[in-house]
């Protein structure tokens, strides 16, 4: 079932290349989509069904019509229209669409390599860790768009902490894992030298600074 000694594999790397690359560019559109106040366009979560936007006019007024019953519009932005309300909605699709693309992309070549007996065991593991995470981090990312949809139209700063969090982990894991296909490399996470503890520290406190 998985290859016994590592092994440089140009398409594994490539492959967790492009993960990352997706991971990132959805962190990045979810910070635009949280500075636009996009995030509580969307007021359902459909995995499924929510993969396709509204297609014609009546379902962008259904959408907006939805999305009139929130908080944020009753409080904030009720002289919104439709074209405005357009604007926020594709950013917050566009987020959700990007996790969509990224599960997709995700297991289907990585069951693609099972099958073929090109990841390690090791690298199995690592990566059923991802994708559980990934799994964790959608329920995360609704449980933050939720606190926003009650009474108070803001979401809660702790929830999408900690939802920022959860992204910025799961990008670190998939870039060590990266690393590690692309080099062969066994790296330390504990640190021996001065250097590599400075270098640690200035990591540690750029992603407090980020959070």
């Amino acid at each position: 079932m998985f290859s016994q000694e590592p092994s440089k594999n140009l398409y594994l790397s490539i492959w967790l290349i492009l993960l990352s690359i997706i991971t990132f560019a959805m962190i990045v559109v979810g910070g635009l989509t949280r500075l636009t106040d996009s995030g509580l366009s969307m007021v359902d979560w459909r995995p499924i069904m929510g993969t396709l936007p509204p297609l014609n006019t009546e379902d962008w007024v259904n959408a907006f019509n939805a999305y009139k019953d929130s908080p944020e519009f009753k409080i904030i932005n009720k002289s919104m229209n439709l074209n405005e309300f357009k604007y926020i909605f594709w950013w917050e699709w566009g987020h959700r669409f990007l996790a969509r693309c990224l599960g997709i992309v995700f297991i289907l070549p990585f069951l693609y390599f099972i099958f073929k007996k090109q990841i390690t065991k090791n690298t199995f593991f690592n990566l059923s860790f991802v994708f559980m995470f990934g799994i964790f981090q959608a329920v995360v990312g609704w449980w933050m768009v939720k606190s926003g949809l009650n009474d108070n139209p803001y979401v809660s700063q702790y929830r999408l902490a900690f939802h920022l969090t959860n992204a910025i982990i799961i990008l670190v894991i998939l870039f060590w894992i990266t690393l590690n296909s692309f080099f062969l490399l066994k790296i330390n996470f504990l640190p021996d030298s001065i250097v590599e503890k400075i270098i640690l520290w200035i990591i540690a406190l750029l992603f407090l600074t980020i959070i």
